[in-house]
């Protein structure tokens, strides 16, 4: 059995983002058993503009005897294709504990030496802070599908530039189980833990996402060779679709029967 904590991304449940229901998301996601959450920069943002500081948010979190696994999510170039500043976003996640912001780079066909290029200066940029910034690959993105092309990105900067690996977009890229090996497990921060139904491959879609166990990604060997090369981080729960409209409490009920069911199997 791996010891990795389990949490919940808050976009999992119905109004996770709002910061109105934050508290009772809370309260039901640990009475659930989940170890901690994940939490959404415009979730924090509107916390703050209620006249709520980060810290007031951090004690509610810590309260309820929950980490937080990360921050989502930020762009990391501006509009006009400069490297953008998030110190503000790095710093509200050091105020909350979390020990990652995951960054998107926005354009998925930009060229690789590109894409290095500003990933090592956005990483640097905020390295001083002491929080992982972890780049995502997405599935559907030809270029950036695969942990293996995004671990090629992240050498381009500072170790305190990661990856987030996201099950249901390593399936979607059409990874294969061996580029795993690839990557040193500790330059991992978390993991997106979601399952998807018997969809075709290639015309998948966040709103296909599932319970562990639910669905046909081989869940348990990925993980397995995550934890094989080193990595220890989070487990973070992330579904999109239906299960986002359906009652929360028995959303957290369910995904955190298939995790530890999952976990307890590795």
């Amino acid at each position: 059995m791996a010891d990795n904590r389990i949490g919940m991304n808050l976009v999992t449940l119905k109004n996770g983002l709002d910061a109105g229901a934050l508290l009772g998301n809370l309260d039901r996601v640990s009475q659930a058993g989940f170890q901690s959450v994940g939490v959404w920069v415009s979730t924090v943002a509107q916390w703050k503009e209620s006249r709520r500081s980060v810290s007031d948010l951090a004690k509610e979190i810590e309260d309820r005897n929950l980490a937080v696994d990360e921050l989502c999510f930020v762009g990391v170039l501006n509009a006009d294709g400069t490297v953008a500043d998030r110190r503000r976003e790095f710093e509200w996640a050091s105020e909350l504990g979390a020990p990652a912001v995951i960054g998107i780079i926005g354009d998925p066909g930009a060229p690789l030496d590109k894409v290095r290029e500003d990933w090592g200066e956005f990483v640097r940029r905020v390295e001083d802070i002491g929080v992982a910034a972890a780049f995502e690959f997405i599935g559907s993105w030809a270029q950036y599908n695969s942990p293996a092309r995004a671990w090629e990105v992240i050498q381009a900067g500072p170790e305190l530039g990661t990856m987030v690996f996201d099950t249901f977009h390593f399936w979607r890229g059409g990874c294969d189980l061996t580029e795993i090996e690839q990557v040193p497990g500790q330059r991992v921060s978390l993991v997106h833990l979601n399952d998807v139904k018997d969809v075709p491959r290639g015309q998948a879609t966040d709103s296909d996402r599932t319970y562990p166990g639910r669905g046909v990604i081989p869940l348990g060997e990925i993980l397995g060779r995550l934890i094989a090369g080193g990595f220890t981080g989070p487990l973070s729960m992330e579904i999109f679709g239906e299960v986002q409209q359906r009652d929360p409490d028995e959303v957290c009920r369910r995904a955190h029967r298939a995790a530890t069911k999952l976990v307890a199997g590795l």
